[in-house]
């Protein structure tokens, strides 16, 4: 596949400043609804806590998952490898920021990210895989075939 192809223009979203700040203010605006109850400045401070760590996290988030893809030669451990480093960074971060901001709800906050959390992660390990520069021998056997 071309670099121009979709899987391409898919990662050039997903690794561009837009595309994590778009992927941030989704979670921001859930999380200001989880948290409505303890009044609006609460609610307002913890959402946008979790907007920039939201935004953060998958800005910075997609370059971890690079670098654990590149852990390995084969495609599909890399693939899992991103995908596993993806889960445990974020999490590990999202717990710590709302713990240091006295979330009173962090469950519920991040229940609702829990999915497209695990098919983010998934999905862009997939497009990682999809996306890898073929290795020689790889090179080689399809061209012996």
């Amino acid at each position: 596949m071309s670099r121009h192809g979709l899987a391409w223009r898919l990662r050039g979203l997903t690794d561009s400043v837009f595309g994590a700040v778009l992927g941030g203010l989704v979670y921001g605006l859930w999380a200001v609804w989880a948290n409505w109850d303890g009044g609006a400045a609460l609610a307002l401070r913890i959402g946008s806590a979790h907007w920039l760590t939201s935004t953060g996290l998958t800005y910075f988030g997609t370059a971890a998952m690079r670098g654990c893809f590149g852990l390995s030669r084969s495609p599909n451990l890399g693939a899992l490898l991103a995908f596993a480093g993806g889960l445990l960074l974020t999490y590990s971060v999202l717990l710590l920021v709302h713990e240091s901001i006295g979330t009173p709800h962090i469950l519920l906050t991040l229940a609702a990210g829990l999915l497209p959390n695990l098919l983010f992660c998934s999905g862009y390990a997939l497009l990682l895989r999809r996306t890898a520069t073929p290795t020689v021998a790889e090179l080689q056997a399809v061209a012996s075939s």
